[in-house]
């Protein structure tokens, strides 16, 4: 009989510890696929109305707005404000939860 709850007991608790952790695994790929879709909506809104002109990417860290870093050349300032815009409508975050930041594009 104690052999019996033991093996229950532990069976019980493997079961445990599996759902949890599956739970954990779906909550990160449910992160990384929100931020994956937030990039696509962002490069397809720009793409859209500038041309693809620019590759952003976005980011998320808990707690904190979406970042959305683009590389512009400094030749290409006059277009900041527009890429701002557009950014900030694609993500629906109209002025408010969202950081634009612009780097120098890689050199390649």
């Amino acid at each position: 009989m104690l052999t019996a709850v033991a093996l229950v007991s532990l069976l019980g608790w493997t079961m445990l510890v599996a759902a949890i952790l599956g739970h954990l695994v779906d909550r990160l790929d449910r992160r990384r696929l929100d931020r994956v879709i937030a990039e696509i909506k962002v490069t397809e809104a720009v793409h859209g109305v500038l041309g693809a002109i620019v590759a952003p990417t976005v980011a998320r860290h808990r707690g904190q707005p979406w970042t959305v870093t683009i590389g512009l050349a400094p030749r290409n300032l006059a277009i900041a404000g527009r890429l701002t815009e557009i950014a900030q409508q694609a993500l629906g975050q109209e002025g408010t939860g969202v950081r634009i930041i612009f780097v120098p594009p890689s050199e390649r």
